[in-house]
Order: C-alpha cells, then sequence, then structure tokens
C-alpha cells in the first residue's frame, strides 16, 4: 500500500465518512486538520498543492484532501459520487487490495448504534427517521423499513406545506391508514423531522426529543443548510448524535436503565419489553 496522508477539517460530514471507512477496513492513515494554521501554510509552500489548487490570486482548499508522500501529488476529485464513497478508485491509487459488492462505490448500511440493546429495540419499533427541508428535500434519514419511500413522503410533507407553513406546525401525527403505521412530524429552523413508527410504539416526549435533534442537526450543519446544500454525504455524520437521542428517548419514557452513560458505549439495562 502506498504512503498517504488526508487533509480534514472539525464538523466535515465526507471527511468522518472516510474516516471510518479506513478503520473499517483496517487502513491505517495520518491526518492533519486546516483548522491548524500550521497546515494550510504548510500546502501553500508545497508546489504539488499550489499547482492543483492554486491559481494567480486566490488558492482552494478542498477537505477531504488526499496526499500520496511518494509522489506528492493530492486528490480530492473521484473520491465521492453521489452515493458515498468510490472504493474502487481510493483502493487502485493507494494500491489496496479488496473487493466491494458494487466494485464502485460503498452501500451506505451502517450499524446505526455501537449498543445492541439500542438496535434492537430501534428495529422493534421504529421504520424510519428522516431529517428534511420545509421544501421537501432529504437530508439525512434512518430506513430500517426498507419499503417506505421516505423521498415520497417528503414531497407529501412539501405538498401539505403548501397550504401554510403555519398550519404544518400544527400537525403533530398523521396516521397511514391500513399499515398500522403512524408518523410524527416536528418542524424548527425550516427544517422537518419525521418518524415513521409502529402505532403501539409509546410516544410520551416524542415531540420534546425530536425538537432536540433538529436543535443539534440545525446547530453541527448551519453552514451547509444556510447554503442550501443537498447532498446526503454531507450528513451522514449526525449518526452518532441520533444514536444517543435515540439512546436518550428511550431512557426517558423508561424502556432502558443507563448503568453508566459516562461511557463512549454506555451499559444499558431494559427495564420494560414493549415501548
Amino acid at each position: 500500500m502506498k504512503d498517504f496522508e488526508i487533509i480534514t477539517k472539525k464538523h466535515c460530514g465526507r471527511c468522518d465518512i472516510l474516516k471510518r471507512w479506513f478503520s473499517e477496513n483496517g487502513i491505517s492513515y495520518r491526518e492533519f486538520q486546516v483548522d491548524s494554521l500550521e497546515v494550510p501554510q504548510q500546502l501553500l509552500k508545497d508546489s504539488h498543492f499550489r499547482d492543483k489548487f492554486c491559481t494567480n490570486d486566490k488558492c482552494k482548499f478542498f477537505v477531504p484532501l488526499l496526499h500520496l508522500t511518494e509522489s506528492g501529488e493530492y486528490y480530492h476529485k473521484y473520491m465521492f459520487g453521489i452515493d458515498g464513497i468510490r472504493t474502487k478508485f481510493i483502493r487502485d491509487l493507494l494500491e489496496v487490495d479488496g473487493n466491494d459488492k458494487n466494485n464502485e462505490k460503498t452501500i451506505r448500511e451502517p450499524k446505526l448504534c455501537r449498543n445492541d440493546l439500542v438496535e434492537k429495540l430501534l428495529k422493534q419499533y421504529i421504520l424510519a427517521v428522516g431529517i428534511c427541508r420545509e421544501g421537501g428535500d432529504l437530508l439525512y434519514s434512518i430506513q430500517i423499513d426498507k419499503s417506505l419511500n421516505l423521498d415520497l413522503i417528503t414531497q407529501f410533507i412539501s405538498a401539505l406545506s403548501m397550504f401554510g407553513e403555519e398550519n404544518l406546525g400544527k400537525i403533530e401525527r398523521i396516521a397511514i391508514k391500513g399499515l398500522e403505521v403512524e408518523m410524527s412530524i416536528v418542524s424548527k429552523h425550516n427544517l422537518i423531522f419525521l418518524v415513521l413508527f409502529k402505532s403501539d410504539m409509546v410516544q410520551d416526549h416524542l415531540n420534546e426529543e425530536s425538537e432536540k435533534g433538529l436543535d443539534k442537526f440545525y446547530q453541527i450543519f448551519k453552514s451547509y443548510i444556510d447554503q442550501n446544500k443537498t447532498n446526503k454525504a454531507l450528513y451522514y455524520s449526525f449518526d452518532t448524535e441520533m444514536c444517543l437521542l435515540i439512546q436518550d428517548y428511550l431512557v426517558r419514557i423508561d424502556v432502558l436503565e443507563c448503568i453508566d452513560c459516562s461511557l463512549e458505549i454506555p451499559i444499558l439495562r431494559e427495564l420494560s419489553s414493549s415501548l
């Protein structure tokens, strides 16, 4: 494997995705962040970087940026496609052995929470979770039931908003007749947090936790949201926050008890067999 480094920055969704992919595939890497002034200054001294990313009047710092130390070359384009990492390109570039199912890019099927108990309860009652703009653009989603068309559902929500945002804000629950499925809707920051769940799930505090999720999502991705960026890959890193949100909700409704929440993977105990 070729020797390489990656240049990243804080709150960079694609940086987090790339680093996670390297870790999951056992590929070690050295990381440098442009948040430190030293890194941009060093890049500006490198002729390979200047030739590729600088013009007469300015330089552009793209992240994640992959640097092959032997050749000195930098790569930013072609590492990501519309659906995720182009793993074949990166493997070929780094001369890393491995086979990918689609031979082009990763299919995003992450295990949301590393805690098996939270995962079990999530899959038992939740069908899907999504965050979209009030206009209907889906930014982030977790889809347990693959038969659901979340894009179609967000278009439906967008249609509801045509009758007035004030009316959309009054809608908290929608029952989907014949499927025993309900949908919770919370709107804030011109975003909508929706949860599709089985009708026998306890709904106490669901709106409050959804609003907390929207606050956190907006806080982390404000710059992307304000720039109207809709590439879902930018928002994948919200998985960790979503897992904590789900865990807190399960603790709050007395389904789980947190024995030790100070750990990276908290120790939990199930208190009830149903939600």
